[in-house]
């Protein structure tokens, strides 16, 4: 009882009900966090990204082409970028979806518009550069990428400060690229 007379109960005790509840504090299942709301949508949010860039990775991939070209010393080795948009494109999808989740397309209109333009630019990049060999118009799309990429996290910071520093990485990736793609047109200029 407490001091005003009124009988407190926690909801489940006495009843059964605590024995059925796992012992660990804050242990869920996986199907139950899976049904929580919002979570179809983070899925959808950083599996777009990832399936997108995978889907072009095999498209457009460096092949024969590439090995021919002359490179800087500082050209890292092909399983790194691999590597590299594996990790990127799940955590780009995680900004977006931060954002998103902070009003939706209705509220977050302009930073989810300019998500979507970058990374439409990101995947025409290796069809400009491996597909088509067109060395300056991919850093002609780069360079525009670079843009976009600051412009994104710009309009991010206001709404969630984490996504914009999630896309931090990406764009110090993507200036790394711009300047890989750069050497590898100035130390090929007759050829394309």
């Amino acid at each position: 009882m407490s001091a005003d007379g009124v009988t407190q109960r926690r909801v489940g005790e006495g009843d059964g009900a605590a024995a059925s509840k796992p012992a660990v504090k804050g242990y869920r299942k996986a199907t139950e966090i899976v049904r929580q709301p919002g979570v179809p949508s983070l899925l959808v949010a950083v599996s777009i990204p990832l399936v997108l860039g995978m889907i072009d990775g095999i498209i457009n991939s460096p092949g024969p082409w590439y090995a021919t070209l002359k490179k800087p010393w500082w050209n890292p080795p092909g399983f790194l970028f691999g590597l590299a948009w594996s990790v990127l494109y799940p955590v780009m999808g995680l900004a977006s979806w931060l954002v998103w989740a902070d009003g939706g397309f209705q509220k977050q209109g302009y930073p989810l518009a300019l998500y979507a333009v970058q990374l439409m630019l990101n995947l025409a990049w290796p069809s400009l550069f491996f597909g088509s060999h067109a060395i300056t118009l991919a850093l002609i799309d780069i360079l525009l990428l670079v843009v976009l990429i600051a412009m994104t996290i710009s309009a991010f910071q206001p709404v969630n400060h984490v996504a914009a520093n999630l896309m931090k990485p990406y764009l110090a990736w993507v200036i790394f690229a711009a300047a890989l793609n750069l050497s590898i047109l100035l130390k090929n200029r007759g050829k394309y």
